[in-house]
């Protein structure tokens, strides 16, 4: 009898936990609705909102690489000689043009060799002439001439090698640039490959990176880009892509380009890291803010204002996303008012205030 009772008290309250439960999703859903007990059918307030209308916007976006920096010439200045060091002409990290006399070697017998092939030279043109004047009226035989005309040539090209022996004897800069340090003092002892100091030009910069190869079709000499540094922060530079390479990496599935980039104040310093920004422009669409997106799943939503100032929930199509944007395929037409801030306040149907 006892067990009969306990079961008959049990399934009343379990019934009594459902007719609760169903109040409480019942008032849920009137709350849920904007209804309260205490206004039973007053519309409900209009929430403030921010709108858009939906344009057309370039659905461009950027390719961004990075890469390591080189300077646009540069070679370690060696001599070509062995000799003693007459003179330095430069300081440590100086400006230099092209042709301007770095290094002075001592030159006493190149002078001497340069001297003695001028007399020789000025010697066999003084019997040249004297024999050419002999040869007009017959006086000389042709062949003898002919062999003083050749003895002519081979001062003149002795006289050649000495100079070019004395131009050996003084480094100039093959190009403008910066130079280095110095690793020499004046007096020491160079022989051919020895390091005298670094010559750069960095007026511009070369870069080397990659590009993964389905870009190969949209990247192409003469591009602009841009480029920053993190040793830089607050400097944009600016460049143009100088090479594209012709084959693709089969390993590493990757294209290889070269950017040159201007340098005119020197910031940018060979070994800097380099970040790279090419845009890419692939003409105009329907586009959103991305934050004006509602996406359950795989379906997306906006809310649309019309003039009605009512917030009606709209199933869209959606495409390219771009910085900040989200190109609509399908739902919208341009000129439609969306709501951009505020739509986790409001619900399909609801009034709205638009507001600045």
């Amino acid at each position: 009898m006892n067990k009969q009772i306990q079961i008959s008290t049990g399934r009343r309250l379990w019934t009594l936990y459902v007719v609760l439960a169903g109040l409480a999703v019942y008032a849920g859903s009137l709350w849920w609705q904007g209804g309260d007990n205490k206004g039973g059918g007053k519309e409900r307030p209009a929430v403030p909102v921010t709108l858009m209308a939906a344009a057309l916007r370039p659905m461009g976006d950027v390719v961004s690489a990075l890469g390591t920096a080189e300077a646009r010439e540069g070679v370690v200045i060696t001599a070509e000689q062995s000799g003693i060091v007459e003179q330095i002409h430069f300081r440590d990290g100086q400006s230099v043009s092209t042709g301007e006399l770095l290094i002075t070697l001592h030159d006493d017998e190149q002078q001497a060799r340069m001297r003695e092939a001028e007399a020789k030279l000025a010697d066999q043109q003084t019997q040249f002439t004297r024999l050419q004047n002999l040869a007009k009226n017959q006086v000389v035989a042709q062949s003898t001439l002919d062999e003083r005309e050749s003895g002519l040539k081979v001062a003149q090209a002795q006289l050649a090698v000495a100079r070019a022996e004395l131009d050996k004897r003084y480094l100039r800069a093959p190009f403008a640039g910066v130079l280095g340090a110095r690793e020499l003092s004046p007096g020491a002892f160079v022989t051919p490959g020895l390091q005298i100091t670094t010559l750069d030009d960095i007026s511009t910069v070369k870069v080397q990176f990659t590009v993964p190869e389905t870009l190969a079709g949209f990247v192409r000499r003469g591009m602009t880009l841009n480029a920053t540094s993190a040793a830089l922060r607050d400097k944009a530079f600016v460049g143009k892509l100088s090479h594209v390479d012709t084959r693709i990496n089969p390993d590493t599935r990757t294209l290889s380009l070269r950017a040159e980039i201007d340098n005119p104040q020197r910031d940018l310093k060979p070994g800097m890291l380099i970040t790279l920004q090419i845009s890419r422009e692939e003409g105009e669409a329907l586009a959103v803010p991305e934050g004006a997106l509602l996406s359950i799943a795989t379906q997306h939503f906006v809310y649309q204002v019309g003039a009605d100032k009512l917030a009606h929930q709209i199933a869209i199509k959606t495409g390219r996303r771009r910085v900040g944007f989200v190109e609509v395929l399908e739902g919208l037409q341009a000129g439609d008012h969306i709501i951009v801030e505020g739509i986790h306040k409001v619900r399909d149907g609801q009034p709205v205030a638009p507001t600045n």
